[in-house]
């Protein structure tokens, strides 16, 4: 082999070493650049549940699907879907309302409501900046009225007009009623719209918060004799020129029930018994009773002037509630907290701060106001603040 023959085969042989290194490369750099396979990942292990034909999840504790609820008149009501379109009418609706803004679902599909005389539109302004894109009727609406709005589901506080009831059923739209007249049908009417709303997280959210509130004034009571709880009147006062009206609570309700919860005894429960409302009763019968605590409901009149006009009224100054400074105007902001609304447990909450003031010491009814309204609502602390808490009035006695 001569000279050029041995230099042609070394470059050759060199041609191969080069293309076989950019071969490696290349093959190396592909591995590199390809994705590596998972293994295909079933629902549980992805935490996402199944779905099925009758339920299927949009959000934590959401639903979708046939919905079947009992209302507070033992009615069966059956809706094939979640309502879109919801209308709250009848009586006290604006109780219905309040509850309703409870969950976020309900202010996004709440299309129309009645306006009633106690309807603060002020309160509902706060809490639902498009308060402007729901239809406010105006009275006592009628079925064509509640109809034209294309409601899928209409809320009722119970007992409402029934030959409504019967009118909305002849055109095919559902109607749940709410009791909402004591804590227990509070608890069930609020199981019942998380169902209706396909939100029953937030229901059970929401049953937490009212019950560590119970919690932590039956805690404080606990080991209280009857004998040592304080005789209570909470009695509604009004006027009419020089007229003078006190009215006592039915034992089954709000005011009545609350009293209780706050470790009270209800003395007008001794010898009078209303069956339902308020019953009126004389003065010789508040001088009778001679209670240790008097609690003032007054819905429309200011506080201070109650309180300092009972003062200065020599048979209500003489009661011994009045004389040891247990005389209690029951507190409100847009609406009274003796009310069947969502703010009934503020309202119990005060009343046992008001009762036992040393054994809930560390109870901040300011605290709970914010916490209540931020919670329940949604409201951030600023706009409490500035919209609740000036109309509050906590120690007026």
């Amino acid at each position: 082999m001569n000279q050029l023959e041995e230099r042609m085969l070394s470059r050759r042989s060199a041609y191969r070493l080069v293309i076989g290194i950019l071969l490696l490369g290349m093959t190396l750099g592909l591995a590199a650049c390809r994705p590596m396979v998972q293994p295909a990942q079933t629902p549980e292990a992805t935490n996402i549940p199944p779905t099925t034909a009758s339920q299927s999840t949009t959000g934590p504790g959401q639903t979708t699907g046939s919905i079947k609820v009992t209302d507070d008149v033992g009615r069966e009501v059956k809706l094939d879907k979640l309502p879109q379109r919801i209308v709250v009418v009848g009586r006290a609706s604006y109780m219905v309302l309040h509850m309703l803004y409870l969950f976020p679902e309900g202010r996004e599909r709440l299309v129309g409501f009645d306006k009633k005389p106690m309807t603060s539109m002020e309160f509902l302004q706060l809490i639902d900046p498009n308060l402007s894109d729901r239809v406010v009727l105006e009275g006592t609406p009628g079925v064509e009225q509640i109809a034209a709005l294309k409601p899928d589901l209409v809320l009722m506080k119970s007992p409402a007009a029934e030959d409504v009831n019967k009118g909305l059923g002849e055109v095919g739209i559902p109607v749940v009623y709410l009791g909402l007249e004591t804590p227990t049908q509070f608890e069930k009417d609020l199981a019942n719209l998380g169902l209706l709303l396909g939100s029953a997280a937030r229901a059970q959210e929401i049953a937490a918060f009212y019950q560590s509130r119970l919690d932590i004034v039956e805690r404080a009571l606990a080991g209280i004799a009857e004998a040592q709880k304080p005789r209570v009147l909470l009695c509604q006062y009004s006027t009419k020129g020089n007229e003078v009206a006190v009215s006592v609570p039915a034992e089954a309700w709000m005011q009545t029930i609350q009293v209780k919860k706050a470790g009270g005894i209800p003395v007008w429960l001794e010898n009078v018994e209303p069956a339902s409302g308020w019953k009126v009763i004389n003065l010789e019968q508040v001088v009778q009773w001679n209670p240790d605590q008097i609690v003032i409901v007054a819905y429309s009149a200011d506080p201070e002037e109650i309180t300092a006009k009972l003062r200065a009224d020599p048979i209500w100054s003489a009661l011994d509630a009045v004389k040891q400074g247990h005389l209690h105007i029951f507190p409100a902001d847009f609406i009274g907290w003796d009310m069947p609304d969502p703010r009934w447990i503020l309202g119990t909450e005060w009343l046992a701060t008001r009762f036992y003031p040393d054994r809930l010491a560390d109870l901040n009814m300011a605290d709970e106001v914010h916490q209540f309204f931020s919670q329940i609502y949604g409201m951030d602390e600023s706009a409490v603040d500035a919209q609740v808490m000036p109309k509050v009035k906590l120690d007026v006695h």
